[in-house]
């Protein structure tokens, strides 16, 4: 394989493809749900209600995936060449392996999730739907987190953001044939979806071993993926615990939003696909500060990683305070997107002003989270994530079971978990800790490392 080289050093030439990927996934989201209202507010309110489960696994998959960028790009950065490929295989198994086993569980247990959860007897056909259907997206998202992953610590970032335009595409042409062509009502939905992240995978491996051209390989492949195991699980395990047990989490929380009615079902889902943008934002300038972070990490420039650290904690948190007060002073026309109830838009209206208040704060922590475990601090968010995502529900639960919540109580918790954490985690990378954590030293035989696109690719 050709050494490997980062395209660019530029946060804004890796961002605004990712930035355009992300957005583009939420659009797509965006009009899924929109499909789901468009055939009954009760099959989106209860699509919202199951939805923690979906994030289980996309979640969780994902940010695993993110350890084969942390881990790769630490290697390129320190010059330690001979593992990058190994990592990206290793990545690969796990990913996939993770996918294949959470869609087969969500498939075999999808007639009753829903009743686990809380919901009535006529909800739960619901679920079982659309549970059963999304479980052979798990499939295909494994495989493709990984081949994502070998693009983005390479700094392909555009080449993402080409996939989404196509998925998009075929996602909104598929769901618009499906739903209002053919009536397959939820089943088109998410039929398209399926055939949408298929796509997507297909044009990912053309990237990876046509356009980079990186093969994987099969004799000795064993040893050398066990040869970067240790770092893997080292960053892996933490970087999967705190997202699994967020998912954990909301689905515990869905209960009680269920057994609010369907009212609060739907406003709680609109209200947070409304925030789905700021959100976008946040995790876009995480994803591709991680490239710049990894690299430099690995060739122990300190002092460039923490000056990136501080300024995309300042571009996210200003962007999303902004953000949701926009998105809450025109609520009624936001909401209304979904929904012409008026008891769901004042609902609804009323989440995002508290989204105001917590928005800045979950920026810092996705930015926060996602640069400590870059830098090979990952047991310190897993704790304090793990010890706020756990200790917050004995709280609302005891809370609920003498004064019962409504909707606005319960983001109110959230927001203050958010806060304290955000305090905690802007602490933790002030103390400089992080700086003695990478996972491997520069090799003292290479050669200074490059910069370099790809042959026939202007410089970014």
């Amino acid at each position: 394989m050709n050494e490997p080289t980062l395209r660019t050093e530029s946060l804004f030439q890796l961002a605004w493809p990712i930035f355009l990927q992300n957005a583009t996934h939420s659009v797509v989201v965006l009009v899924d749900m929109w499909f789901f209202a468009h055939l009954s507010d009760r099959i989106a309110g209860t699509v919202g209600a199951v939805i923690p489960i979906i994030w289980v696994g996309a979640f969780v998959i994902p940010v695993f995936a993110g350890t084969g960028v942390s881990v790769a790009s630490q290697y390129m950065g320190a010059r330690r060449f001979d593992k990058v490929v190994p990592t990206y295989m290793m990545n690969l198994c796990c990913t996939a392996t993770m996918g294949g086993l959470f869609g087969l569980g969500v498939w075999l247990y999808s007639g009753e999730i829903g009743g686990w959860m809380g919901l009535t007897a006529d909800l739960q056909p619901i679920a079982s739907t659309y549970l059963g259907g999304m479980s052979v997206y798990f499939f295909f998202m494994g495989v493709l987190v990984a081949y994502n992953a070998v693009l983005s610590s390479r700094g392909m970032t555009q080449w993402l953001m080409y996939n989404s335009f196509v998925v998009a595409t075929v996602n909104l042409a598929l769901a618009s044939l499906f739903v209002l062509g053919f009536g397959w009502g939820m089943r088109g939905v998410v039929t398209a979806s399926c055939i949408s992240v298929a796509t997507a995978l297909l044009l990912s491996m053309r990237w990876v071993h046509v356009r980079l051209g990186i093969r994987f390989h099969l004799k000795g492949a064993v040893r050398d993926m066990l040869g970067v195991v240790r770092p893997m699980m080292r960053i892996g395990v933490s970087n999967a615990l705190e997202p699994f047990s967020y998912s954990v989490q909301q689905i515990l929380v869905s209960t009680i939003v269920i057994s609010l009615g369907v009212t609060s079902m739907a406003s709680h889902n609109y209200a947070g696909r409304a925030q789905m943008f700021q959100v976008t934002f946040a995790v876009t300038l995480a994803l591709a500060s991680q490239i710049l972070m990894g690299h430099w990490m690995g060739a122990r420039r300190f002092e460039d990683v923490d000056r990136l650290f501080w300024k995309v904690v300042r571009a996210t948190t200003t962007t999303a305070l902004l953000y949701a007060t926009v998105v809450w002073f025109f609520g009624e026309r936001v909401i209304g997107i979904f929904t012409s109830d008026p008891e769901m838009i004042a609902l609804g209206r009323s989440l995002l002003l508290v989204a105001v208040f917590y928005e800045p704060a979950r920026a810092v922590n996705i930015v926060s989270g996602f640069a400590l475990k870059t830098v090979g601090d990952a047991r310190f968010p897993l704790i304090i994530g793990m010890a706020f995502i756990w200790g917050i529900l004995p709280v609302i639960f005891a809370v609920n079971s003498f004064h019962p919540l409504n909707l606005v109580g319960l983001w109110m918790f959230f927001a203050a978990d958010e806060i304290i954490r955000a305090f905690i985690n802007l602490w933790r990378w002030r103390s400089g800790k992080w700086r003695g954590m990478g996972i491997t030293a520069v090799d003292p035989h290479a050669s200074p490392a490059t910069i370099e696109p790809l042959a026939g690719e202007a410089q970014a």
